[in-house]
């Protein structure tokens, strides 16, 4: 059997991310639907169904494919890996929020081949392969000509795990942007840099899974990457912004995180 090109490869990533978003949407009506509840974090039985059936479309084309996925990996003797979030942002989506969206990624050797970020309540689909434009609902994107940090406007993200660190960089970040914003929501803050609703993009918690489909949706648009892993098993930090400001943006980063 002939490996497939990437365009098939981003096909399915589409094809995932739009049936277990439109899972997500046309269940809204179960969205308090609780597996577990943390202090600052809550899983849903949603988050599940949607990994399902995001698997069920992959796996009806690649059977013998692995997934790695937020709610948990499918192991397989194959060199090709499927990287699933099924709700990111499901805090948003359990209060009924609109910044909400499903993120699907395929790599190889470590390298992500394609992605797809679909935001259902808004229809908009991102997507990209590690050849093709980025791409808005099938139209190519670009970020802002935003010249200089002064100017940026910055999307940023704060969890359980708090820290000094966090703090200072928030409060360095928001005095040398034009202005900080949090909703929450990793995949489509870093797709909002790629299509240049906003200049730049760092938090210092997430996985792979928040940051594999969008990471390469921005690359192929123009914003630049830097990306550091953490301790934690798949956790990383992930900085996107456009090209102008990222050097900035990165010696902030570095100034209370450490290169």
């Amino acid at each position: 059997m002939n490996e497939p090109t990437h365009q098939q490869l981003l096909e399915v990533c589409i094809e995932a991310a739009k049936a277990a978003g439109a899972h997500a949407l046309s269940n809204l009506h179960r969205r308090k639907e609780v597996v577990e509840q943390f202090d600052h974090d809550v899983k849903l039985v949603m988050d599940q169904e949607c990994q399902r059936v995001a698997e069920e479309v992959i796996h009806s084309h690649f059977p013998d494919h692995a997934i790695l996925g937020e709610e948990g990996a499918t192991a397989r003797d194959h060199a090709v890996e499927w990287i699933i979030d099924p709700i990111d942002g499901t805090a948003n989506y359990a209060r009924g929020l609109p910044t909400w969206c499903c993120s699907i990624a395929v790599r190889c050797d470590n390298k992500v081949l394609a992605g797809c970020v679909f935001v259902p309540v808004l229809n908009e689909c991102y997507s990209a392969s590690i050849d093709t434009q980025a791409l808005l609902n099938g139209e190519p994107i670009h970020p802002s000509d935003v010249p200089i940090l002064g100017k940026a406007t910055l999307f940023t993200g704060l969890t359980k795990d708090i820290d000094e660190r966090s703090i200072s960089f928030l409060g360095d970040a928001a005095r040398a942007a034009c202005k900080v914003r949090i909703i929450g929501a990793a995949a489509i803050d870093i797709c909002h840099v790629a299509c240049g609703r906003s200049d730049g993009y760092f938090e210092a918690g997430i996985y792979i899974w928040d940051v594999a489909a969008a990471g390469l949706i921005a690359e192929r648009a123009g914003a630049v990457i830097s990306e550091w892993p953490r301790d934690e098993a798949y956790g990383v930090r992930h900085l996107c912004s456009t090209p102008a400001i990222h050097n900035d943006i990165k010696a902030i980063v570095e100034a209370h995180f450490g290169r």
